[in-house]
């Protein structure tokens, strides 16, 4: 319990060895997350697309569903090659550049979310 209690960490803060801890432990979360969230700013007050991106979520939701077997080959060996450069400073780069093609075409990044949620939820289905 002394680990997850929160008023120590007001009473404490957080060490850089924690935090370090933390990053390593969820760094492609953590990318995915600044991902989506940068693309979703971008999309709204660079661009004004916001009600595009919503649509291509949809449409690569509706064609992940339709085709998912091949974009499972392809997230999954674009995963694959991601966690087994094992250079830490490759995966950091390609994180970068995932950032930056998500500000630069935010309609591109909801498009591939939509894909991979639409393949995640018929594998899902399948599991079932």
């Amino acid at each position: 319990m002394a680990n997850n209690d929160f008023n120590r960490f007001k009473k404490d803060g957080v060490s850089v060895e924690e935090m370090q801890s933390f990053f390593k432990n969820y760094g492609p979360e953590i990318s995915l997350c600044l991902i989506f969230i940068l693309s979703a700013v971008s999309a709204r007050f660079l661009f004004g697309m916001e009600n595009w991106c919503v649509l291509l979520l949809g449409l690569g939701g509706v064609i992940g569903t339709l085709i998912p077997n091949p974009i499972r080959s392809l997230v999954t060996s674009i995963m694959r090659y991601s966690a087994s450069s094992g250079n830490r400073y490759g995966q950091l780069v390609i994180a970068i550049a995932a950032i930056v093609v998500s500000i630069a075409l935010a309609p591109l990044t909801f498009l591939v979310f939509g894909l991979v949620a639409g393949e995640m939820l018929v594998m899902a289905r399948k599991n079932h």
